[in-house]
């Protein structure tokens, strides 16, 4: 073994080793830092892979304005709105009439927040709002280039994602501002194309994730990659990373499993870890509370509309901070990394007897 081979072998145990110990402090102080406002699952369009299968109805029970404002009241009492960022989702989070009334509030209570959107909605008048609200974060849908994208999102749907870009310019909006991609099989001939895509619209962030077969994404297993897709997206997010300069975009891996030697570290700003009810909280648009919108209804904690958000997120999340049941379960029942993933992203599981949807470390060892 070389001298160079031995210093990168101390130097990933060593990183592991730091890595391990910053998840257990983690998961002993369970501190909220990011909760999730599901605040409609209502959308003005019909996505082939929504994971949440969001339609034009109303559901029922969904939060009304005033339980939304008690709720960012609530929060900003048992918590310290400086140390806890709200993403704001859906469905479509413009589709609510009283949506500004929510975004005005969580500025107020001094809440750093974002939102996902579809850009169909954000006009001039809505972009000139959301600066008038403080917002700190859009993450705007798009998945590829327009006749990809289109295919898949609907008809006009890029056209809507560079017009809302221009709008917020206008408006003069100074917070973040990315490109969020789903990842399906008409996408991977064309990863670069988009990134060049994404640079041409003068958005500095992009990040990709690779689809779920959740939702109306399991009735389409057209759209979904196969194990030599998800080698070829983590290669192509790799080599880019590497070579691109500050000034370009560089994409980044949007997704929680352990990736194997080959890409931890390489791929995204952080090494393998869910921090789904460590650190992340949800709130469902109808009250529900777990963590990410896209976990299963098996793994939810409690209602919002009957306890206060702090007691349930004191007193539960055992099956999310514990994650050792995922041990006795498909891959990660012999797997000699699980010290390090802890089986993988929550919203792979359908519950606590069933494997994970997909495991990314056996996926880039052996592609098919």
């Amino acid at each position: 073994m070389t001298k160079p081979d031995l210093r990168l072998m101390i130097y990933r145990k060593m990183m592991w080793k730091r890595h391990q110990i910053r998840t257990s402090a983690n998961r002993d102080l369970h501190e909220l830092r990011y909760l999730f406002f599901e605040v409609s699952r209502r959308c003005n369009i019909h996505c082939r892979y929504c994971g949440s299968s969001c339609t034009l109805e109303e559901r029922m029970n969904e939060l009304t304005t005033q339980e939304w404002l008690d709720i960012i009241d609530q929060l900003a009492e048992d918590f310290d709105p400086k140390r806890v960022m709200i993403a704001v989702t859906g469905g479509e989070p413009l589709f609510r009439k009283d949506i500004f009334e929510i975004f005005a509030r969580l500025h107020e209570r001094g809440f750093r927040y974002g939102m996902v959107c579809n850009s169909t909605l954000l006009n001039e008048e809505a972009a000139r709002k959301l600066v008038e609200c403080g917002m700190d974060s859009i993450s705007l849908s798009c998945d590829s280039l327009p006749e990809i994208n289109d295919s898949i999102r609907g008809k006009g749907m890029s056209a809507h994602v560079v017009k809302a870009i221009k709008n917020l310019k206008d408006a003069g909006y100074a917070g973040i501002l990315e490109i969020l991609s789903t990842i399906t099989k008409p996408c991977m001939d064309h990863l670069e194309e988009m990134r060049e895509w994404v640079t041409a619209q003068g958005v500095k962030r992009w990040r990709v994730s690779p689809v779920i077969a959740i939702g109306r994404a399991a009735e389409n297993p057209d759209l979904l990659l196969d194990d030599a897709d998800i080698r070829k997206l983590l290669t192509f997010v790799r080599n880019r990373r590497r070579v691109l300069g500050d000034d370009e975009v560089r994409p980044e891996f949007s997704e929680e499993g352990y990736l194997g030697d080959d890409f931890e570290g390489l791929v995204r700003p952080y090494l393998c870890q869910c921090r789904a009810g460590i650190n992340v909280g949800g709130i469902r648009y109808d009250g529900i509370v777990g963590a990410c919108p896209e976990i299963s209804q098996y793994f939810d904690q409690g209602d919002i509309r009957k306890e206060r958000f702090k007691d349930i997120w004191d007193n539960r999340y055992q099956d999310y901070r514990d994650r050792s049941w995922t041990r006795k379960l498909g891959p990660c029942r012999h797997c000699d990394k699980f010290d390090l993933c802890h089986g993988g992203a929550m919203h792979l599981y359908d519950d606590k007897s069933t494997p994970t949807h997909r495991c990314f470390y056996e996926m880039v060892k052996n592609p098919k």
